[in-house]
């Protein structure tokens, strides 16, 4: 025993262990704290910076049920991060001890000053308490332990939730097609005429593939493209082609078809429907979007029951 006491090393680990165990046992505990909380107030300082938030997203100001849920959404962010408090995770999480160290350092970089005290006095100065990153990064440790109270799902619950959920997991439609493109900085205003004329050659069946391949202008893409779905075809050609081409039939030659670059000419070759995946293939996918729902819904039960405890008022609401 007297050896143990002398070994410094051994006590760090010791006492790392202890507040390890500390925090596991507050993860577990979802039950309100012992004292009351102080009121929860909105000022009218936050109330027109939600509106500010709003109109530099949306470029116009909030009506009067959007800045209610604005104003409900800063509640239960406050209310998450008063109960994070009261769990002591802005005192035990690393990731907030390094960024009130860093906040700290950065304003007094005397070299003398221990990390430890530079966090102690981000604590007396309340820093943890309106620092955007801390304040996300304890809402995160409680949405953690959501997380962690959810119980693996069966293979029958992720079945029925894919399919519930078809249009998340669907693999998309999917088009395979040639094309010939006709470049406007090339071709000026003779391109509509210059693309009518190649799809006129096209169509007449004198042109073998190969002969059909050297047609039209040069173009960064492949001119046989293999299948691909709408969204790659934006990517590459832009919307207003790729919704064109989802429109087409296997068939003959067609276009012209505007797109970023210039005009297409167009064949397609095969199309292949939507089609929903075995749950084989995107078992990862769908248990990790299954969790989160039910995280998502496990973290607004335990929310429902903190709001009542906290005296909510709001400065300025309708102005």
């Amino acid at each position: 025993m007297a050896a143990w006491r002398r070994r410094p090393t051994l006590h760090f680990v010791a006492i790392g262990a202890l507040l390890f165990a500390g925090e596991a046992l507050l993860a577990s505990s979802w039950g309100p704290a012992a004292s009351a909380p102080e009121p929860l107030r909105i000022s009218a300082a936050q109330v027109a910076e939600l509106r500010r938030g709003w109109l530099a997203r949306t470029g116009r100001l909030p009506d009067a049920s959007e800045l209610e849920a604005l104003i409900a959404d800063a509640v239960d962010e406050e209310v998450l991060v008063r109960e994070a408090r009261a769990r002591g995770y802005h005192r035990s999480d690393p990731l907030v001890q390094r960024r009130l160290v860093r906040n700290l350092r950065f304003v007094n970089d005397d070299p003398q000053r221990s990390d430890a005290d530079l966090f102690a006095e981000a604590l007396a100065l309340g820093v943890d308490r309106t620092d955007r990153v801390v304040r996300r990064r304890l809402v995160q440790k409680l949405e953690l332990g959501a997380r962690g109270a959810v119980a693996e799902p069966t293979p029958e619950e992720l079945e029925a939730f894919l399919a519930r959920h078809a249009e998340r997991f669907a693999q998309p439609a999917r088009v395979r097609l040639s094309h010939v493109f006709v470049s406007r900085d090339r071709r000026g205003e003779g391109a509509g005429a210059e693309a009518k004329r190649l799809l006129a050659r096209l169509r007449d069946g004198s042109l073998g593939a190969a002969e059909a391949r050297d047609l039209g202008d040069p173009f960064l893409h492949p001119r046989d493209l293999p299948a691909r779905s709408p969204q790659e075809l934006a990517g590459m050609f832009g919307e207003g082609f790729a919704r064109e081409a989802a429109r087409l039939e296997p068939g003959p030659w067609t276009g012209p078809i505007p797109s970023s670059y210039g005009l297409h000419l167009v064949r397609v070759h095969e199309c292949s429907p939507p089609r929903l995946p075995d749950l084989a293939s995107v078992r990862a996918r769908v248990r990790d979007a299954w969790l989160a729902e039910r995280a998502e819904a496990e973290l607004a039960a335990r929310l429902r029951r903190w709001r009542p405890r906290y005296a909510v008022s709001v400065e300025d609401a309708a102005s």
